[in-house]
């Protein structure tokens, strides 16, 4: 029995939206970035939401969320953070297959985060190493893992699609 829900877990920078995209379109499945979806939700960005109620009020909105998910074909780009909390990772395998995207804190912060300030859980290179190597083992915990370093979204979106099938 294939869950008709996926979602793309990993640290940001993982390339989870652009990935969820191509996988959406390749599936026929609708995307939905869970980011996103919190902004319209809030009617502010994450980075607001970060500063002025802190942290834990994301956190909790995240863990909140999963009760909207749509339970029809649909392709979910979580936040970095979004499996960790509340142990959300369970949640999400309950209804769906998680699919973590692994990739290298070289590529991450070399190719893909660099000069990035809107990103509020960014700080620099070496907490952002220790951040990665904190969530590496409950990304683990997906039902997929995928690397992702050095290919292109459409090359993921299609080994992944193998996988879920």
């Amino acid at each position: 029995m294939s869950k008709s829900l996926v979602f793309l877990i990993g640290m940001m920078g993982a390339g989870k939206s652009s990935v969820g995209r191509c996988l959406a379109k390749t599936l026929k499945y609708k995307f939905i970035d869970t980011d996103q979806l919190i902004e319209e939700q809030e009617k502010r960005s994450i980075e607001s939401i970060f500063k002025e109620n802190g942290e834990s009020y994301f956190r909790n909105i995240e863990r909140d969320i999963i009760n909207q998910f749509d339970k029809k074909k649909c392709v979910y780009s979580t936040g970095g953070g979004f499996p960790i909390f509340n142990r959300n990772i369970d949640k999400l395998k309950v209804i769906g297959q998680v699919v973590y995207l692994k990739t290298s804190s070289v590529v991450l912060l070399n190719n893909r985060i660099k000069n990035n300030s809107s990103r509020p859980m960014f700080q620099d290179a070496t907490s952002f190493e220790k951040l990665h190597k904190q969530r590496e083992s409950i990304y683990c915990e997906a039902d997929f893992i995928v690397k992702t370093d050095y290919k292109i979204p459409e090359e993921i979106a299609s080994e992944i699609s193998l996988l879920i099938e």
